[in-house]
């Protein structure tokens, strides 16, 4: 029961996230304005799997806001430099063959976030062992008209 009550609490914050970053800060655009880039939600994510798979830090990095927060099962990063050295300097030798299964997509101005299944391979002491769970990625629309990660929610089944 408490599983379900913090599943549902997570779900209702990131919904308010989404909805709150509707309006740029930086930039002043507004839901349904054409002030920012049309993107597609499979393709970022397709990028950053890419990415994953390919072992390319550098691009990983890239892709991330400079205060994204990740928030996971066992842990919550908040920032770029903290996300690097906590989660992907010590998880991307270990993940491989990361894939996602995009369920709904919400795109709003400059905010577009993407629900889904994900499913990977993680070297343990044991051996290959293949992991399944749920994700939701939140990505802004930068300065520089690239998208980022600000939001990253990974739950385990």
């Amino acid at each position: 029961m408490k599983k379900n009550s913090l599943c549902a609490l997570t779900i209702v914050f990131l919904a308010i996230f989404v909805f709150q970053s509707c309006k740029n800060t930086k930039t002043g655009a507004q839901c349904g304005t054409n002030s920012c880039q049309a993107v597609n939600a499979d393709s970022l994510t397709n990028i950053w799997c890419e990415a994953w798979n390919t072992k390319d830090s550098v691009a990983l990095r890239e892709m991330i806001a400079e205060k994204a927060l990740v928030i996971d099962k066992d842990f919550t990063v908040e920032g770029r430099d903290s996300i690097f050295a906590k989660w992907i300097s010590g998880s991307l030798p270990a993940i491989s063959n990361l894939k996602t299964k995009g369920l709904k997509t919400t795109s709003c101005g400059c905010c577009v976030s993407q629900t889904g299944f994900y499913k990977l391979d993680s070297a343990t002491k044991e051996g290959v062992k293949s992991q399944t769970g749920n994700y939701t990625f939140v990505w802004m629309q930068a300065e520089d008209k690239t998208y980022k990660l600000e939001v990253i929610h990974l739950t385990e089944f």
